[in-house]
């Protein structure tokens, strides 16, 4: 009788955590609150200079849709435009040396193919420059790992406040065009 008292008890909190009711989908998402949520590894690039380095100025922004499609090429992590999750594996190790991120990361990755592509599809066009050159796809998977790892950031490296969960079940339930602000995660 107790197994089945805690039992019960037991699907009731797992039912009422499963359904948030309360989520606003209204509110409106503010990157500087968030930004530490989730503290993420060092990326580290620099794994990767000998065969990317030209990408990879002193002073400049390290994000670009060439250093991301260079990474990407050295480590052939798309295969026939898909990601291979063995090449992806590999690279994460490579770029975080976190086995909790890997994971998250790689999980990331490869719920990724239909996020990419509406990307692609909902791209703005914009005047040639000289990242033009190279491909947004690579660039377009990180984007999309990076906020599916922030709504699966590993419990060790979450913080738990109220913003930050109140983000999360956002994200996890409320559609991106009701969100609110353009700095969502």
């Amino acid at each position: 009788m107790a197994r089945h008292i805690a039992l019960l008890i037991c699907s009731l909190v797992a039912m009422a955590g499963s359904n948030p009711i309360d989520v606003d989908c209204t509110r409106r998402q503010d990157f500087n609150i968030v930004k530490d949520c989730c503290a993420y590894p060092t990326f580290r690039f620099d794994q990767f200079k000998s065969q990317c380095g030209n990408y990879m100025p002193v002073g400049a922004p390290r994000i670009s849709p060439c250093l991301y499609e260079c990474i990407f090429n050295e480590t052939n992590t798309v295969v026939d435009g898909a990601i291979h999750p063995d090449k992806a594996r590999l690279m994460l190790e490579k770029l975080f040396g976190n086995q909790d991120f890997e994971e998250a990361y790689l999980n990331g990755l490869m719920s990724c193919s239909d996020s990419v592509q509406e990307m692609i599809s909902n791209r703005r066009p914009r005047p040639q420059r000289k990242t033009e050159q190279c491909s947004p796809f690579a660039l377009f998977y990180g984007v999309c790992a990076q906020r599916y790892v922030f709504n699966h950031c590993p419990s060790s490296s979450w913080s738990g406040t109220e913003s930050c969960e109140m983000v999360r079940l956002q994200n996890m339930n409320c559609s991106k065009s009701s969100r609110g602000s353009s700095h969502r995660l």
